[in-house]
C-alpha cells in the first residue's frame, strides 16, 4: 500500500464513529477507577477490598453484595441498569485479575494471628478490629486484609479496659464450690480469642432447666455475636462443614446422640482438618475448607461416647437451678448486656498478660490437647491462679472424660465385670476368639444384650474396640495389649494395674478419696460396705463406689475400713437386698 493509500485509510478511519464500549467493559473500568485491591485467599477464591464511605470493605467477588455494588456503579454513572450477561462478564474479568494479577492473603473468621499477638474482628459497619499484643490491646480503624464476614454475624461490643473476667461466672449455673469446672470453663472461654490452636469441645449436660443453652448463648454473645446463638446439628455433611466454616463458635443445642461419621467431623473441626465439596455446576472443581473451630454440644446426657471425641472434650455438668435462685431470662440478659463491655475488656486484659507470660510457662507433661493445656495454664496464671491449679482442675476433667468413654461402651463394662467377678488372677492371656466367647457368655449371664449394635459380633471386631478403649481401660485399672504373637497365633493380654487414687475437690468444697477400679482384689462390692445413710444435704454429682457411674448422689456409705464413700440409689437398694438376705 502506497503512502497516499495509507493516508486515505487513516482519514476514513477518523471519520468513523467511535466503537461503542460494552456494558461489561464499562463495569470493569468503573470498578478499577475506584482503585480496588483485587486478591485471592488461601483457597484460591477471588476477593476484592473496596472503599465505601471512608470504610474499607472485603467482599467475595462472586457474591451478592459485590454484584449490587458493581451494578450501582453503572447506575450512578449512566443511570442504566446492567444486564445479567454484562454483570457476569465483568465479574469473570475481575476474578481473573484477582487470581492471576492479585496477591494471596489468608482470610480468617473472627480471630486471626499477628506477628506479635492476635487480631479480633469487631464485625461492625466500620470494619474495625482489635489488636492484642504483649503491650496491650487497641481498636484499629483500618486493619490489614485479614477477615471474611458472613451475614449472620453481629458487631462485637466495644470493650472497656479494667474489667473483671471472673464476673462472667456470675451468670453461669456453676457453684463457687466447683472450682475445677469454673477455672477450666473460664480459661477455655478466654482461649477462644486465640486463633490457630485446637480448642476443647465444650460438652454441657444436665437436666432440663439447668442452663445448658444459656451458657452457650452467653459465650456466643460475648465473643462471637450472631443472629443465631445456638445451632442445630445438620445430618448432611456438606451443610455441617459449611456451618462450621461460617461460625467461629459453633455451639449445637439439644444433641442426644452422635453417629461415628458426625463425631469424626467434629473432631477434625476442633483440632484442625481439611474438607472439600464439589463446586456447583461443575464436574471436577472443588471448594476447599480448612479450619479450626470452637465447638460446643449440649444435651440432657453426654452425647459424646467415642474416645477420640471425649479426648478433645471438656465436660461441664450442670445441676438444676433451685426455685429461689431462678430469675427471668430478660432480667439476666439485661444485667449481662450492661456489663458485657467490661467483661470483654477483662478477657482482653487477661489475654495481654497471658501473651507476656507464655514464653516463661513450661510444663513437664501435657495432656491430649497439648497447645490448649499450655495456654490454659498461662491464662490461669494471668487470672491470679497457678499453673498447678489449672493442671489439677483439667486433669480431673480428663479423667472423667476417659472414664465416660469406658462406661459408654458395653464391651468395657462387660470386660471389667468379667475380670472383677470371674478371673481370680491379676493377668489373663488368650486368643481373641477365647476372649470373645468369654465376654459373650458373661454378657448373657449378666443380662447384657449381645444383639445391640455396640456389642461386637466377631473376635476381630472385639479387638478393634479394645484398641479404641485401651486408654480408658488403663485409667480404670485394666491394661489391654492386643496383637501379641505366640507362634502362628495372636493373643490378647489383660493386666490389672495398681490402684489409682487421686484427691478430688468435691462439690461441697471438701476433699474425698476417689478410687478408680484397679483389680478384682480391691474393687468394691455391696458386702464391702458397713453402713449407708442419707447425706445431710444434696452434694451434686459423684462417682458411685459400686457401679462407678457418675450420678447425682443423695447417699453416703462407710466401708469396714472407715472410708467415706458415695453410693447411688440403685446400688443402695442392692446393698439392702444383700444385707437382708444375710440376716
Amino acid at each position: 500500500m502506497s503512502l497516499a493509500e495509507e493516508l486515505e485509510q487513516i482519514e476514513i478511519d477518523a471519520r468513523r464513529p467511535p466503537k461503542k464500549m460494552s456494558q461489561a467493559d464499562k463495569l470493569v473500568k468503573l470498578c478499577l477507577a475506584h482503585n480496588p485491591v483485587l486478591f485471592h485467599n488461601q483457597h484460591g477464591t477471588p476477593h476484592v477490598k473496596i472503599g465505601q464511605s471512608d470504610v474499607h470493605v472485603i467482599l467475595k467477588i462472586r457474591s451478592k453484595p459485590f454484584k449490587a455494588w458493581l451494578a450501582n456503579l453503572l447506575w450512578q454513572d449512566e443511570e442504566k441498569a446492567p444486564g445479567t450477561d454484562a454483570l457476569y462478564s465483568a465479574i469473570n474479568i475481575l476474578e481473573a485479575k484477582a487470581l492471576f494479577d492479585g496477591q494471596k492473603y489468608t482470610l480468617y473468621n473472627r480471630v486471626a494471628p499477628a506477628e506479635d499477638g492476635f487480631w479480633l474482628d469487631m464485625t461492625d459497619p466500620k470494619w474495625r478490629a482489635i489488636k492484642v499484643t504483649a503491650e496491650g490491646w487497641q481498636i484499629v480503624d483500618n486493619p490489614p486484609i485479614l477477615f471474611k464476614r458472613y451475614s449472620h454475624q453481629l458487631p462485637l461490643e466495644e470493650p472497656r479496659h479494667g474489667g473483671n473476667p471472673w464476673r462472667f461466672l456470675d451468670f453461669v449455673n456453676i457453684g463457687k464450690e466447683d472450682y475445677a469446672t469454673r477455672l477450666t470453663l473460664l480459661c477455655t472461654s478466654i482461649s477462644y480469642l486465640i486463633p490457630s490452636i485446637p480448642h476443647p469441645i465444650l460438652v454441657a449436660y444436665g437436666i432440663q432447666g439447668s442452663g445448658k443453652t444459656w451458657l452457650f448463648r452467653l459465650i456466643r454473645r460475648l465473643l462471637d455475636p450472631s443472629i443465631i446463638d445456638v445451632l442445630t446439628l445438620p445430618q448432611n455433611e456438606r451443610e455441617r462443614i459449611q456451618q462450621l466454616d461460617h461460625h467461629w463458635c459453633a455451639f449445637y443445642d439439644n444433641v442426644t446422640t452422635l453417629p461415628t461419621w458426625m463425631s469424626d467431623t467434629l473432631c477434625r473441626a476442633a483440632t484442625g482438618g481439611g474438607f472439600s465439596k464439589r463446586e456447583l455446576y461443575t464436574d471436577d472443581s472443588d471448594i476447599t475448607y480448612s479450619f479450626k473451630r470452637c465447638v460446643g454440644l449440649n444435651g440432657i446426657n453426654i452425647a459424646t461416647q467415642r474416645g477420640d471425641l471425649l479426648d478433645r472434650s471438656l465436660l461441664i455438668g450442670l445441676q438444676d437451678i433451685p426455685r429461689e435462685n431462678r430469675r427471668t431470662e430478660q432480667e439476666l440478659l439485661n444485667q449481662f448486656e450492661a456489663c458485657k463491655a467490661e467483661l470483654l475488656g477483662g478477657f482482653l486484659d487477661t489475654l495481654v498478660k497471658a501473651i507476656q507470660l507464655y514464653p516463661s510457662v513450661k510444663l513437664n507433661e501435657l495432656f491430649r490437647m497439648a497447645d490448649f493445656t499450655r495456654w490454659g495454664c498461662t491464662i490461669a496464671v494471668a487470672l491470679g491462679q497457678t499453673k498447678e491449679d489449672f493442671i489439677n482442675a483439667y486433669e480431673e476433667k480428663v479423667i472423667r472424660q476417659i472414664e465416660e468413654a469406658a462406661y459408654a461402651s458395653p464391651v468395657a463394662m462387660v470386660l471389667m465385670d468379667w475380670i472383677r467377678s470371674t478371673i481370680q488372677t491379676e493377668k489373663w492371656k488368650g486368643t481373641p476368639s477365647q476372649l470373645f466367647r468369654a465376654l459373650t457368655n458373661h454378657a448373657k449371664d449378666s443380662g447384657v444384650s449381645t444383639r445391640q449394635k455396640a456389642f461386637p459380633k466377631a473376635p476381630h471386631v472385639l479387638v478393634r474396640q479394645l484398641n479404641e478403649l485401651a486408654p480408658s481401660l488403663k485409667s480404670l485399672g485394666l491394661e489391654v495389649v492386643t496383637g501379641i504373637r505366640t507362634g502362628k497365633a495372636r493373643e490378647v493380654l489383660i493386666n490389672t494395674v495398681t490402684s489409682v487414687t487421686r484427691n478430688d475437690v468435691n462439690n461441697d468444697g471438701g476433699d474425698a478419696t476417689d478410687t478408680i477400679l484397679a483389680s478384682s482384689s480391691n474393687s468394691l462390692k455391696p458386702r464391702d460396705l458397713k453402713s449407708i445413710h442419707r447425706a445431710d444435704e444434696f452434694y451434686g454429682e459423684h462417682e458411685c463406689c459400686i457401679c462407678g457411674y457418675n450420678k447425682r448422689m443423695s447417699w453416703q456409705a462407710e466401708d469396714f475400713k472407715g472410708n467415706k464413700l458415695w453410693i447411688c440409689d440403685d446400688c443402695k437398694l442392692e446393698w439392702e437386698k444383700e444385707r437382708n438376705s444375710v440376716d
